[in-house]
């Protein structure tokens, strides 16, 4: 098993991440996750736009790192369109006045087969958008799903072996995460989504790093079990290819996804999160 540890001192610039999930009112369990791990974690700046909204919202201050946690209108990947995104990102230039071609790109999106129309063809923007940076055609950002949901991240952070849990649809998963998180004596289960975050990140930093790093371990185990491993952070296209193929012939032949994400290849690609060498 490899080891990670996490540096706090890298200097990850400016940094765009386009998420699915969003509430006007709350914002979703994406932009609270990127927030605690950026934010409360490891110390930078987030700056986070609500689906609906035109004003930030800040958290941190750390203008030479600084994390932008942005939603679309709307949450399918055809709204990935270089007009919806040059609407988001005008919003940028003219508040912060940076250049997002100069920024490396993630998207976070589910694999929930309810989260899209059937004539969609998402396999298209698996193969789209593959380098945070830009490719040589032109498309910049990578797609880094979550199957079925974003709650696979959360469980791998709490828990083991989440590879060999499936489901098919993301309320399957959160109610895993729930029976995991809020155990029979937990007081207040109301508005539990708002308060996921919270509970699988304790307050405590130490705990909270371990956590981070037990979700690096836990994708590494997974796409070791998906016949997917080693795989190259420097060219990632092929895996992020394989794990879609292989997850779609486990929902063909089991109607479920096998619980895993790639959420934190952003961390390892960004060098937040890094490889501990032999000799260290």
């Amino acid at each position: 098993m490899k080891k990670y540890r996490i540096d706090k001192t890298k200097n990850i610039g400016n940094v765009i991440f386009v998420v699915e999930g969003g509430r006007p009112e709350t914002g979703g369990t994406e932009l609270r996750l990127l927030k605690k791990i950026f934010a409360d974690i490891l110390g930078y700046e987030v700056q986070e736009l609500r689906r609906g909204s035109e004003e930030f919202i800040g958290y941190g201050q750390n203008p030479n790192f600084r994390v932008f946690a942005l939603n679309l209108p709307k949450n399918q990947l055809t709204q990935l369109t270089e007009e919806a995104m040059d609407e988001l990102f005008c919003k940028l230039r003219e508040e912060f006045h940076i250049k997002p071609e100069d920024c490396p790109i993630f998207y976070l999106y589910d694999r929930d087969v309810l989260s899209y129309q059937r004539n969609e063809l998402r396999k298209k923007y698996v193969k789209k958008y593959t380098d945070p940076y830009g490719t040589e055609s032109g498309d910049q950002g990578q797609l880094l799903l979550s199957y079925p949901a974003i709650e696979a991240y959360l469980l791998s952070c709490v828990k083991d072996n989440t590879i060999e849990m499936s489901f098919k649809l993301g309320k399957d998963a959160k109610a895993a995460l729930a029976r995991e998180i809020c155990t029979a004596d937990c007081e207040d289960k109301t508005e539990l989504h708002l308060k996921t975050i919270n509970l699988v990140f304790s307050n405590e930093t130490e705990e909270m790093e371990k956590r981070l790093i037990h979700s690096i371990n836990e994708m590494d185990n997974g796409l070791e079990a998906l016949g997917i491993h080693p795989y190259d952070l420097d060219d990632l296209a092929p895996t992020l290819l394989e794990v879609y193929d292989n997850q779609q012939q486990k929902y063909m032949g089991e109607n479920t996804f096998s619980l895993l994400s790639l959420v934190g290849l952003a961390l390892l690609e960004l060098g937040v999160i890094t490889e501990v060498e032999e000799e260290e």
